[in-house]
Formats: structure tokens, C-alpha cells, sequence
């Protein structure tokens, strides 16, 4: 006669699975928390959008300017020129302003060299437009440590789904 107190190795088996269908659950709910309105929308304009601007920033050559608004300026005109895509720069949206905004699907935002306060308002602006667009930082002559602490800092505030782009 059999102990009905025994677990078979069935029931483990089946257990096993669940715990695993349920943790995958999790995961994909997580990371559909962080996709920003945009990508719920409209997932392939997404996607195309942001492989074309990467290649095209991979490329921008930022000159030597005095302010972070000539950097903005020349940024978008730099991606309006070079890609197929519809840029903008810096549109007032609904009480946000990001520095240039592509698609409608994705936005950056532009520091030069930003001090403790400009990064920690910067990681407050960029969790804002997140919610609506993908969102990248793009840093022009930023010291790595400034930004391995952005890094850090997006990703500790859960949003590591932000990028990060450098440039000297």
C-alpha cells in the first residue's frame, strides 16, 4: 500500500513548471510596465525607429558650441538630415518639453557635462517622458564616472530600460 503523504516526482514536476510559467509571468508583466505608451501603441514603428536614429547618432560628430541648446539644434538637424524619420526640437507636449523628439515615438534629452542637480533633474525628466516615449540621454563631454553613476542611478530607480548615449 501506498503512502498518500508521498510526493510523486509528478507533482514535483508539475510544481516545478508552475513556479516557472508563474516567475515568466512576472518577468513579462514587469517588463511591459516599463514599455512606454509607444511601444504599447505601435511596437514596429517603434523598433524601426529607434535601430535607424542609433545608427544615425552612432554617426553624429557633435562641433564645439557654447550652449546646450546649440547642441540640441544641431543634434536635430543632424537626424532630420541623415534619416527618414520626423524630428523635432524641443516641442511643448502636453507640459513636457524633451530636447528633440522622433516619430512621436522617441525622445532625448541633451546634457553637456551636467553637474549632481542637472543629472538628478535630467533622471526626473527622462522617468516623465518615458511613460509616453522611449526615452535616451545623450551626454557630450561627460566624465565616465559621471556617467557610470547615471547608469547606476537609472538602473537602481528602475529605469535602466533608459540609454545612455556619450559622446567627447
Amino acid at each position: 500500500m501506498q503512502n498518500s503523504t508521498q510526493l510523486k516526482p509528478e507533482h514535483l514536476l508539475c510544481a516545478a513548471g508552475g513556479l516557472l510559467v508563474g516567475a515568466w509571468r512576472v518577468e513579462n508583466k514587469v517588463k511591459e510596465a516599463a514599455q512606454s505608451r509607444a511601444e504599447h501603441d505601435d511596437p514596429e514603428l517603434v523598433a524601426v525607429t529607434c535601430e535607424e536614429i542609433g545608427e544615425v547618432l552612432d554617426q553624429w560628430e557633435p562641433e564645439s558650441y557654447e550652449t546646450e541648446d546649440d547642441f540640441v539644434f544641431d543634434l536635430g538637424s543632424h537626424l532630420d538630415q541623415e534619416s527618414s524619420c520626423e524630428v523635432e526640437v524641443m516641442p511643448g507636449i502636453a507640459g513636457t518639453k524633451p530636447d528633440v523628439l522622433v516619430e512621436d515615438v522617441l525622445a532625448l534629452e541633451v546634457k553637456v557635462n551636467p553637474n549632481k542637480a542637472e543629472l538628478d533633474r535630467c533622471v526626473g525628466q527622462c522617468a516623465g517622458y518615458s511613460r509616453r516615449w522611449v526615452t535616451w540621454i545623450v551626454l557630450i563631454d561627460t566624465p565616465p564616472s559621471k556617467i557610470g553613476w547615471l547608469e547606476n542611478l537609472l538602473a537602481d530607480k528602475g529605469l535602466d530600460h533608459i540609454l545612455v548615449w556619450s559622446f567627447s
